[in-house]
């Protein structure tokens, strides 16, 4: 049953987003089952389903159900979805996070549904909250060369960070991609990476990412460890060659970014460089923008390269468009001065 002190009553310091089930807490079996069939006949990446599964325990710690309850949905109406998207704004104030876990909700919903477990199809009733995209931040076109320029080359982590460096800013992909490949996977020419909604794309490498990547792997040598990228902690490493299992997590690459900042903190021109590459993430925007600028604003190729759905996202790369506005301008000016001459 919808524990109806926790939907009706307002936010006290034992509200329900305190009690939000973590990662090793059951879900109910409806919720199990919805996972497990995202994962298994959808074909989502397991960071997608562990996004799900976090989204949705929200929820159920707003109904405040015991899992093991064999209807857990069992008085959810309008009225009660109402007042969870009401709430959830205080738990999740920026729009676009409570989209992605609202997205979550109302795809199960929907599910259970099709699955005849509800008479209703509650997802109608379930209002997507408008936000709108923010500006990219990329390192500029011209400072990328001397950014990679700085790269050291030491030891086995230096080379790591300089082939993941090489890698996100030569191929655009996300973090997750990157360290879901194998080295099986990875090929001189191309190769395909699993992204988003469960699709393949094909990728290709820069002629400096795919030395970065060999020099790399050449220092590794034969290992247990089928990952691309790994970790190169103690407690994953063995006698200087990586554990069975061993592979770099998207933790694991964003404090490689931030040691690599905090080493290039005692040169100027360096720090002025590695403070613009904020995360990894701000190397798939500088990818793209990178390449629209080689491409003259191709952007349905960068759409393909990126994996984006649909060309409506890649609106927030403004900067290349903007670039060009200001070239057009100039022309502009060029062309009515030449008139001018003329009268």
């Amino acid at each position: 049953m919808v524990s109806l002190r926790d939907v009706t009553t307002p936010s006290t310091g034992d509200h329900w987003s305190t009690r939000i089930p973590g990662p090793r807490d059951p879900l109910p079996a409806q919720i199990t089952e919805y996972l497990e069939w995202l994962a298994v006949v959808r074909n989502r990446p397991a960071t997608t389903v562990r996004a799900y599964r976090q989204d949705l325990a929200k929820f159920v710690a707003f109904l405040g159900v015991d899992p093991r309850s064999p209807d857990p949905l069992e008085g959810v109406d309008r009225s009660v979805l109402r007042r969870y998207q009401m709430e959830l704004a205080g738990v999740l104030p920026h729009p676009r996070t409570r989209a992605r876990a609202l997205v979550a909700l109302r795809s199960f919903l929907r599910f259970i549904c099709d699955e005849g477990w509800t008479d209703k199809d509650l997802s109608r009733m379930i209002t997507i909250p408008r936000f709108v995209m923010t500006d990219v931040h990329p390192v500029q076109t011209d400072d990328v060369p001397r950014l990679l320029a700085t790269l050291p080359t030491g030891n086995l982590r230096d080379l790591r960070d300089r082939a993941l460096v090489y890698f996100l800013l030569s191929t655009g992909c996300r973090i997750a991609e990157a360290c879901a490949l194998d080295r099986t996977d990875f090929r001189m020419s191309q190769f395909r990476v699993l992204g988003k909604g469960g699709k393949y794309r094909t990728v290709y490498c820069t002629v400096g990412a795919l030395a970065a990547v060999q020099d790399y792997l050449q220092a590794r040598g034969p290992e247990p460890s089928l990952a691309l990228f790994i970790s190169v902690a103690r407690k994953d490493m063995y006698r200087g060659k990586a554990k069975p299992g061993n592979r770099l997590s998207t933790d694991g690459c964003r404090r490689a970014f931030t040691a690599l900042r905090a080493r290039m903190s005692t040169d100027p021109e360096s720090f002025r460089l590695w403070s613009a590459l904020r995360s990894p993430h701000t190397a798939r925007h500088t990818a793209a923008t990178t390449l629209l600028e080689a491409t003259d604003g191709d952007v349905r190729l960068v759409q393909e390269v990126l994996g984006h759905a649909t060309l409506s996202t890649m609106t927030i790369y403004t900067e290349i468009t903007d670039r060009r506005k200001r070239d057009a301008y100039v022309r502009l000016s060029a062309f009515l001065a030449e008139v001018a001459t003329r009268v």
